[in-house]
């Protein structure tokens, strides 16, 4: 091995040897070298030299003039080349190139920086390449309260919301500019809405309501339309803001409080004062009566009084100077019999004046009313009055009692009587009544006010469809209760006043207890508050559980008809029953003709029947009120059973003939009759009972046995009956559809499509003849109200009429069963019997129709 390594040195350092010795003995020329010469070459050139020659290459940012790269010779230049001419730029994008001698120079645009620097020339080192400046980087590049938006090279300001620019500009650069806070509320005075306050902070505002006023949402600035301010009701509070012996009225953003009737406020004033309270009043004076009427004001101020108020002026001074014992003397023996005859002279004067208002005369019947209970209040109050007192007069008759031990015992009544009149309270009232001190009731009836505040000032919408014309006129004494304590309704027990009546009772005429409201224009008579219990010839017994400050009348209402439609009612409801029994008759006895179709009209008719025979015998029976509601009640239930028959029978004529068309198809004959009579019964009277649940006192009214068409409870039949009648008009428009399209597929002669058909047309006749009726019944209004009301009682009264003729006399097979009764003829077998197979082919088919 170390042989080998010395052999190869030695060859290596020959080869060496043997190379220097052939070279110095040959001894070559030497190369010249011309790049020693600097005009070899043109300027900005480089001179290459190379064995023996040369060659010239431009500098770089030079080319030749000959466009070679490598040249020799002259003639030849070295020209600056242009890179900012190029294309894409030689600098790059958002950039300014600058060409120099043999160079060119970058720079970027505003907004734009390199790495490198700005201004980089060919030669210095990195890259040049121009990018974006965030100049929102710097805070200070926007003034404060504005927010910052970089954009390709370059920025904008905007001021914040609730900020505007000091130049109003909306975007802008650099500093100078200033967001200066916007009022928003001096701008828009609406902007947080009605009833609130709009309060303006840097930058944004806040909404807040205003002193009685609330928003179910708080404000917030993102969501501004939620915040509503809505009126706090001070009223509904618990307890009341106004205290007890008080009357809250709500009012937009605040409240008021009055004093209950027998209370005065405690000090006068103490509203203004923010601290109200009230206190009993014993008795009332004139301040505590005057009405607020402008009339009555003109009275009592010092200005000359006008003409023609000289009349009603002086009446109404004589009315409240009836009060002058009571109040300006207070310990003086109160006169009851004095004050019977101030008031009889007043009554008197009034009828003469027949140029007063209406207004007027309520305003002066008011006043009178009200003088006589202060009177008995202050007797009452009196320290020398201590036993019960009787006045009669020709106008006014007083009975007053004194309580004293008597309602010791428990189920003790007072009853007090005035003019024929009587009043009946139990122990239980006087107590609810909270009297302390003496305790008195009295009770006055009046003579010949009835003709002062007469029937006019009765206002009732409630009137029969049947009747064309509605009297009214007062038939009895108006009567006033007294009760010392506090004024209070809604008692435990009822007040019963019996009430005799200025002529007898008629037959057609019905009574209406009304009392005397005071808040309605002025003073108008209300029914509400008062039932009737029992009217008699000559009198009527009246229930109210309101007492003391309302007068309590018996108003009775002459309900007439013109002659012929009374007429016409009482002789078409008698034909109705007869041709209804007739008709029940028929479908039971004649068996040949008994089928589900026969079925369906039997209860049809016995529901009729009965609803017809009810409302003939008992839809005046008003004496009663338990009994009238019940009369009521079932006369909603019956005729409503007859509306969903008639909805049974469309039905089954719906599925019986579209049996006739789809095989295998739901059929009438499936449904058993059980099944239908619970449909039939049981659905009037689930529609009774949630009615009579919700609203017990809309049955029964004071002139006649039926649903109150004033609380809307009517719509508890009409709505239904409407319904009914809108489905029904549905389905055999539908069956009829399908018995055409069948017809002309088939023979024409089938008698089964014919008989079918037939049925379906009857069923739309006995739908427009029940249906129609009550439909014409809404239309008794305005000009037509007269044609109406005769249609109206001619296809109500007929209706029996209508359904015997098209169920039985129209039908051919119960003619023959007719006649056959008639002459006592056997039946023939071979008609009949063909008929009943054809028949029996569909089911719940036949001719009865």
């Amino acid at each position: 091995m170390r042989d080998f390594c010395l052999i190869l040195f030695w060859g290596c350092c020959g080869v060496h040897v043997w190379e220097t010795l052939l070279v110095s003995t040959l001894r070559l020329p030497e190369d010249v070298n011309e790049c020693n010469d600097s005009t070899v070459c043109p300027s900005h050139a480089k001179c290459t030299n190379t064995f023996e020659s040369y060659y010239c290459t431009c500098k770089q940012g030079f080319q030749s003039s000959n466009g070679q790269k490598n040249f020799r010779g002259p003639g030849v230049e070295c020209k600056d080349v242009d890179e900012c001419s190029q294309s894409p730029s030689t600098c790059g994008s958002f950039s300014n190139c600058t060409n120099m001698q043999g160079r060119y120079k970058c720079s970027c645009w505003p907004g734009f920086s390199s790495p490198t620097g700005n201004d980089w020339v060919l030669g210095k080192p990195g890259r040049f390449a121009c990018s974006d400046v965030d100049e929102c980087a710097n805070p200070q590049a926007c003034p404060e309260h504005a927010g910052c938006h970089n954009t390709h090279g370059s920025y904008s300001c905007s001021c914040n919301p609730g900020f505007a620019s000091s130049s109003g500009n909306l975007s802008f650069q650099g500093p100078g500019e200033r967001c200066e806070d916007v009022d928003e509320c001096s701008t828009n005075a609406t902007l947080c809405g009605p009833n609130s306050i709009c309060t303006n902070s840097p930058g944004e505002y806040n909404c807040s309501c205003l002193p009685g006023f609330f928003s179910p949402y708080p404000w917030i600035s993102e969501k501004p339309e939620a915040f509503q301010c809505k009126d706090i009701d001070e009223c509904s509070q618990d307890p009341s803001p106004c205290g007890p012996n008080s009357i809250c009225n709500n009012t937009l953003g605040s409240y008021s409080c009055n004093c209950t009737m027998g209370f005065r406020p405690d000090p006068e004033g103490s509203w203004k004062d923010g601290n109200f309270s009230c206190k009993r009043i014993l008795f009332k004076c004139k301040e505590d009566i005057i009405p607020n009427n402008e009339q009555v004001q003109l009275c009592q101020g010092k200005a000359a009084v006008k003409p023609e108020y000289d009349s009603f002026c002086e009446l109404m001074d004589t009315t409240f100077g009836i009060l002058d014992d009571a109040c300006q003397n207070k310990t003086a023996t109160i006169s009851l019999e004095k004050t019977a005859k101030s008031i009889g002279s007043v009554l008197q004067q009034i009828p003469t004046q027949s140029n007063f208002t209406k207004e007027q005369t309520s305003t002066l019947a008011t006043v009178l009313l009200e003088s006589v209970e202060s009177t008995m209040l202050a007797t009452f109050l009196n320290p020398s009055v201590n036993a019960s007192q009787t006045i009669q007069s020709d106008f006014l008759d007083i009975e007053s009692k004194v309580i004293k031990e008597e309602c010791i015992e428990e189920n003790i009544a007072f009853n007090l009587k005035a003019k024929g009149d009587a009043m009946k309270i139990e122990c239980s009232t006087i107590g609810e009544s909270g009297s302390s001190g003496t305790t008195g009731v009295a009770f006055a009836s009046f003579q010949g006010m009835e003709s002062i505040l007469d029937a006019s000032f009765f206002q009732d919408s409630q009137a029969p469809l049947t009747y064309s014309k509605r009297q009214l006129k007062m038939n009895s004494h108006i009567v006033r209760s007294i009760l010392t304590g506090e004024k209070k309704d809604g008692f435990s027990d009822p007040v019963i006043y019996t009430l005799e009546n200025i002529q007898p009772k008629q037959k057609f005429e019905s009574p209406i207890c009304v009392s005397w409201d005071l808040d309605t224009e002025g003073g108008r008579w209300t029914s509400s508050g008062c039932v009737i219990l029992e009217a008699s010839e000559n009198h009527t017994i009246c229930s109210c559980k309101r007492l003391a400050n309302l007068a309590i009348i018996m108003a009775s209402t002459e309900l007439t008809m013109e002659y012929s439609l009374y007429i016409i009612s009482h002789v078409g409801l008698i034909i109705s029953l007869v041709c209804l029994v007739l008709a029940i008759a028929t479908f039971l006895l004649c068996h040949s003709i008994r089928n589900r179709n026969t079925d369906l009209h039997l209860h049809l008719c016995v529901c009729l029947f009965l609803a017809k025979i009810l409302f003939l015998t008992g839809v005046d029976k008003t004496n009663n009120q338990l009994g009238c509601a019940i009369i009521a009640g079932l006369l909603h239930y019956l005729f409503l059973a007859c509306f969903f028959w008639m909805l049974v029978e469309a039905v089954m004529l719906f599925l019986m003939v579209r049996n006739l068309k789809v095989v295998n198809y739901f059929s009438s004959r499936n449904i058993k009759i059980l099944h239908l009579c619970a449909f039939g019964y049981g659905l009037p009277v689930l529609v009774v009972v949630v009615s009579a649940s919700v609203q017990p006192q809309g049955y029964g009214m004071h002139n006649r046995c039926w649903l109150n068409t004033e609380t809307g409870l009517i719509w508890s039949f009409l709505g239904p009956v409407c319904t009914i009648i809108l489905i029904n008009s549905i389905l055999l428009t539908w069956t009829l559809w399908i018995l055409r399209q069948k017809l002309s597929s088939v023979n024409a002669e089938v008698s089964t499509l014919k008989d079918t058909r037939l049925l379906t047309f009857k069923a739309f006749a006995q739908l427009f003849i029940l249906g129609c009726s009550w439909v014409l019944g809404l239309f008794q209004i305005g000009v037509m109200a007269s044609v109406m009301a005769y249609l109206f009682t001619i296809i109500n009264s007929l209706q029996g009429a209508f359904i015997f003729l098209i169920h039985c006399l129209l039908n051919h097979q119960v003619r023959e069963e007719y006649r056959r009764c008639f002459t006592r003829k056997t039946k023939p077998s071979s008609q009949f019997q063909t008929s009943g197979v054809l028949l029996s082919s569909l089911p719940s088919t036949s001719k009865t129709g």
